[in-house]
């Protein structure tokens, strides 16, 4: 993922050459080499389990208000 410096970097760094390519000079800008990103490992304690319960058909619901 670029940070947002890199890219404002990368886009003044194209204007100036395209800038300078105008007039016939000509800049090859520097790789930088990155060093490799390092592997995340995530450890996850699992979940006991849960008991599943079904859930009775027949609720008791009230009564609608009667005026």
């Amino acid at each position: 993922m670029t940070s947002f410096t890199e890219i404002v970097a990368t886009v003044v760094v194209h204007s100036s050459t395209a800038a300078l390519s105008h007039f016939g000079v000509t800049v090859t800008p520097a790789q930088v080499e990155r060093p490799a990103p390092v592997e995340r490992v995530v450890a996850r304690t699992p979940r006991p389990s849960e008991k599943v319960v079904d859930c009775p058909t027949n609720r008791a619901r009230p009564q609608a208000m009667k005026a």
